[in-house]
């Protein structure tokens, strides 16, 4: 990876920062347990990268003192790898995709759809957890599979329903548009590229684009979301 890619791939922080922020802001405004999941993941996102940041830079920079401290401190807990933080956040992200959409759904027959999802995603995390020594070499288990169909299920029955309703007159001015295509995109875009990779045969530096190129888009809908949801916010009052 050159020092541009390296930076590039960290820039998305900055985003999520920022979506973070306006997260917190939307909550405050507008009280609901969909908007307080949305904090949640945001918040475990950004932790996990600041966390993923500590092997890199002992890594980059081992001949510095602070490379050097980082190293000899922090080698017990990362092993010269940090797959398991995104193994981590592999498992929650999915947790998070499928409770937010059960909050969203107002019809009890949907939630329990939601809540068997839930159950069958568990299943899958649990047979990714018994064979955790693979979680340590790649976060693409069971699990993950699991979750980008069930998650891709819940979005397209969330969507079914608003086709059918009188939503679909404003739905592109609510949040849940702009975090359902955020999530779409991202999920469409790198889960058969990672799932695929061995086939695909492509080089590192095409991973870092899809990858920094996926989280702008995302986390740029979820920017674009909560500004709109904010002024629709201050329109009502």
């Amino acid at each position: 990876m050159t020092d541009f890619e390296f930076y590039l791939k960290r820039s998305t922080l900055l985003l999520e920062i920022i979506a973070f922020a306006l997260s917190i802001s939307n909550y405050k405004k507008e009280k609901t347990s969909s908007n307080v999941i949305l904090v949640l993941y945001l918040l475990i996102i950004i932790a996990i990268e600041l966390l993923q940041l500590i092997p890199i830079i002992g890594w980059k920079y081992n001949n510095s003192s602070i490379g050097m401290f980082i190293n000899n401190t922090f080698s017990i807990f990362f092993l010269k790898s940090n797959i398991w933080l995104a193994s981590i956040y592999s498992i929650v992200s999915f947790y998070i995709y499928l409770s937010y959409y059960r909050m969203l759904f107002k019809i009890g027959a949907f939630r329990k759809i939601m809540n068997f999802f839930i159950v069958i995603y568990s299943i899958f995390v649990f047979l990714s957890l018994i064979n955790y020594p693979n979680l340590l070499k790649s976060w693409l288990g069971p699990h993950m599979y699991a979750g980008v169909l069930l998650t891709l299920g819940a979005i397209f029955l969330y969507l079914g329903t608003i086709l059918k309703s009188d939503e679909i007159l404003r739905f592109y001015k609510t949040l849940p548009f702009w975090i359902t295509v955020g999530i779409l995109f991202f999920n469409l875009v790198t889960m058969p590229i990672f799932i695929f990779a061995e086939q695909l045969n492509f080089t590192a530096s095409v991973y870092v684009y899809i990858l920094v190129i996926s989280n702008y888009v995302m986390y740029g809908c979820f920017i674009t979301g909560f500004i709109v949801n904010a002024k629709n916010q201050k329109a009502i009052k």
